[in-house]
């Protein structure tokens, strides 16, 4: 693992607050796994074995729902921690699918060696427990959009979300840098494609955005924060 993979996995929030002892540890028993574009790291309900801090790449992380629509939880980009359910209870499985958006890099450690190492870094079971409690909050922040948001609130909402996750300063704005179809925003957001492709083509002759293919530039983010705090209307 070179330095810039070490210090993305020490900075990550499963191995926060690890002795130095204990991370050299955790970097002799990581073991790096490469996926292509489009494949899978794990599929939800797959026996949940390995916990990944990501290298490099771009992962989405996807949910089948019980009537079959897919829904994307959120982007993971690198540094950040997917997987981490493989240290609480490894029988129950996944619940959710990753995939690999680009060509992507992930540091994986096996549940049984990093419990292992838990027993004496007892800070690795604290982050996963705050990494569960993020995601809960997560999901409890878009069950209330979808209740009380107007969609155009929950489209810029995504947007902001992306844009300060991976975007990247351009002369026209600023770049959403992951590879984003309208239909992932659709998922993500909660509404149809149809919706987000109106919506977006709107903020597009507005000024608000530049849209490519699987390309968005966000020009006006200030007016983006103005649509998702509901305090002005668009028509």
């Amino acid at each position: 693992m070179n330095t810039t993979h070490a210090g993305l996995v020490k900075q990550s929030s499963l191995f926060k607050g690890v002795s130095e002892n204990g991370f050299s540890e955790i970097v002799e028993k990581a073991v790096a796994r490469s996926v292509e574009e489009g494949g899978f790291f794990f599929l939800q309900e797959d026996p949940a074995t390995h916990a990944y801090v990501l290298l490099d790449g771009r992962v989405k992380m996807l949910q089948l729902t019980t009537n079959g629509q897919q829904i994307i939880m959120r982007i993971i980009t690198p540094g950040q921690t997917f997987g981490g359910i493989a240290l609480l209870n490894p029988e129950a499985g996944y619940p959710a699918t990753a995939q690999a958006v680009e060509d992507s890099t992930a540091a994986a450690w096996n549940t049984q060696e990093l419990r292992k190492i838990s027993e004496t870094e007892p800070s690795i079971p604290v982050n996963v427990m705050s990494l569960m409690h993020g995601y809960i909050s997560e999901l409890q922040e878009r069950q209330k959009a979808l209740a009380t948001a107007r969609v155009e609130q929950r489209i810029a909402r995504i947007l902001l979300k992306l844009a300060a996750q991976s975007g990247k300063k351009m002369e026209e704005g600023i770049l959403i840098d992951i590879p984003i179809t309208r239909q992932d925003i659709a998922e993500m957001s909660g509404t149809t494609l149809y919706t987000v492709s109106r919506t977006l083509n709107e903020w597009d002759r507005d000024g608000l955005l530049k849209i490519g293919r699987e390309k968005v530039v966000v020009c006006d983010p200030h007016q983006l924060v103005m649509i998702s705090d509901d305090l002005i209307e668009k028509e």
